[in-house]
Parts: structure tokens; sequence; C-alpha cells
């Protein structure tokens, strides 16, 4: 009896052991725009805005404390109206097909080597500049 007492303590102790989190937070990303002209942002399974200059484009994510991705979709599209020119960025370089003004996946991500900074608990920013512009694709 004093085994089974002991087994079944055991086996008390192992179930309750792992409790899961599962509090979400909510976090922000905000683009601003200070390139001098007024842009289209694409995002958020088509999401369409027109962001004036000095203006800015947000988004907002609800995920548990430990997420480490950026924006709120995999893909954005920033593009320079009255011209074809612009960019498109998603969530993987591959599918990228080199048009995005970021090298790798940086924008979709808060990891440390992100190009967003921590402005707040849980917001993050990337200011856009005219040096943007000099490198659009068409």
């Amino acid at each position: 009896m004093k085994k089974i007492v002991m087994l079944f303590g055991a086996l008390t102790i192992v179930s309750c052991g792992i409790i899961e989190d599962t509090t979400e937070e909510t976090f922000t990303y905000i683009l601003q725009n200070k390139t001098g002209i007024d842009l289209q942002v694409t995002s958020d399974f088509g999401r369409v805005e027109m962001i004036p200059n000095g203006g800015s484009f947000q988004c907002e994510t609800i995920a548990n404390p430990e997420y480490m991705g950026g924006l709120c979709s995999g893909e954005l599209e920033i593009r320079i109206p009255g011209t074809n020119k612009g960019y498109k960025c998603v969530g993987s370089p591959l599918a990228s097909q080199g048009l995005c003004f970021v090298e790798d996946d940086r924008l979709f991500t808060i990891s440390e080597n992100s190009i967003l900074t921590e402005i707040a608990a849980r917001t993050y920013e990337y200011v856009l500049t005219p040096q943007l512009l000099e490198g659009a694709f068409e």
C-alpha cells in the first residue's frame, strides 16, 4: 500500500510540474514616414493606407510574451505614388526576390538583429528615410 501511495504522489508531482503560460500581450509596430513624400503602404492581408510625410503606419498583434515576430503580417509593400517604384518585403528572404530594403528578414523579427527599435514595452518602430527612396525598385 505504501508503494501505491508513493507512486500516486510521484505521478501527481510530475503531472503538475509544467504549467504552460497562456498569457498574451499586445505588440505594436510603427513605420514612421520621414521620406519627404507621401507613401502607400499595403500590409495585413490587403490593408492599404496612404501615409503622409511625417505620418506613420501602425499595426498590432496579440501574442505570448516570448513572441519574436515583427510587423503584423508576413508581407509589406511600400509604393511611391505617381511612380512604379517601391519595395516588397516578405517574412522570408527567399520570397522577397531581392525587392525589400533589407537584405534579410530583419523587418519581420524583433530579435537582436532587427531593424526595429523598441521605443516602449512591446512597441517597436522603424523610420523610413529619404535614402530609402533612392534605392526603390521598379
